[in-house]
């Protein structure tokens, strides 16, 4: 029997809990799953041949590094990070300003101060099983390895539970554990993006260029320029437009593009779509239960914003007590995505 790679039907669907529900809408299109039509057994006759291959549902996917940086190993199984953030107490220059008769006394001083910025950690653990008859009805298609599908399983509800952390935050516990877009330290503005970048007339669009960057360097008091733009994935895929139908040279993502990168000086500039972003993939953790459209203007840098994971997914081999049922469990440990900088990042608002 092949050991690759293989799907998962019928009631190690439903075990390993990834049928299709509220939360993990962003599946492919086979995401509707009929129950009725799962199980070991279905109708051939003697010129039906099975395919040695099987096809598997697809989720979105992208990866997190490119948004947040993540830091795995430190910490290990601990309740909480703690990052002491640095704070020069120093007043201003001219009041270090002396003659020569001054003394000890009169000489001003500088004084540092720390405050600790916590990322609390949660343990996760989720399990599978199996048993005789299962693996047997299983060997009978000669097509479906049932443990490596449930242990394929198991690992894809762990990426695509931390890729949600780390862009939404933990539904239930939004002030400690926060995602990209969710932070309650990030500044909201709802001023210069008020409707699809890509839906903009040339005036509109000259009109975002002209303020988006200015209310970045405001609000981050001039110390600090951006080097990420996330905007809602709709949104993106409608940039190959012309900045102005009249005059059709460059497209408005070419356009925007090169400006963050001249104006910022970072010539690594990205651009970056996120389904996430978009307000019916959001609904619930932003705004409510109607969600926001949310683009997100920062600096992606470890000191400004970093996701741990202390435990990175572990499977422990299966045990059994009676010989005839296998049980497998999974652990990890996360936070979110912890804004430390949180000046160096803006929030840019609409709602349809």
């Amino acid at each position: 029997m092949k050991t690759e790679k293989k799907s998962i039907l019928g009631k190690e669907l439903r075990n390993a809990s990834l049928q299709h529900r509220q939360g993990m809408k962003l599946t492919n299109s086979d995401g509707n799953i009929d129950s009725s039509s799962l199980g070991y057994q279905y109708a051939i006759q003697t010129t039906t041949f099975i395919r040695e291959r099987v096809i598997e549902q697809k989720f979105y996917q992208v990866p997190i590094a490119d948004f947040v940086p993540v830091d795995v190993g430190t910490g290990a199984w601990m309740e909480d990070i703690k990052t002491n953030l640095v704070y020069d107490i120093a007043g201003d220059f001219e009041s270090g300003l002396t003659g020569v008769s001054s003394g000890p006394s009169e000489i001003a001083t500088v004084d540092v101060a720390t405050a600790p910025k916590n990322a609390k950690l949660i343990t996760w653990q989720k399990g599978y099983q199996y048993s005789v008859p299962e693996v047997a009805k299983a060997l009978a298609s000669n097509n479906w390895d049932l443990v490596s599908g449930k242990m394929s399983a198991l690992k894809k509800n762990w990426d695509l539970g931390i890729q949600k952390i780390a862009f939404l935050g933990l539904q239930q516990d939004l002030t400690n554990v926060p995602g990209l877009l969710t932070s309650p330290d990030v500044t909201v503005n709802t001023a210069v993006i008020t409707k699809l970048v890509s839906s903009m007339n040339a005036t509109e669009f000259q009109a975002l260029v002209s303020k988006i960057l200015a209310a970045y360097a405001l609000n981050a008091n001039y110390t600090a320029m951006p080097n990420v733009f996330v905007m809602p994935l709709a949104d993106y895929l409608g940039l190959g437009a012309a900045t102005a139908s009249g005059f059709p040279i460059g497209s408005m993502i070419d356009y925007l593009l090169n400006f963050f990168k001249q104006i910022t000086g970072e010539k690594d500039f990205k651009i970056l779509p996120l389904a996430y972003a978009q307000e019916a993939q959001n609904a619930g953790y932003i705004n409510g239960t109607t969600g926001k459209n949310r683009y997100v203007l920062y600096r992606k840098d470890p000191e400004t914003i970093k996701m741990d994971i202390p435990v990175d997914f572990t499977l422990n081999p299966a045990g059994t007590s009676n010989n005839y049922t296998w049980q497998g469990v999974a652990a990890g440990q996360f936070s979110g995505a912890i804004f430390y900088r949180p000046a160096e990042a803006i929030y840019y608002d609409f709602a349809s």
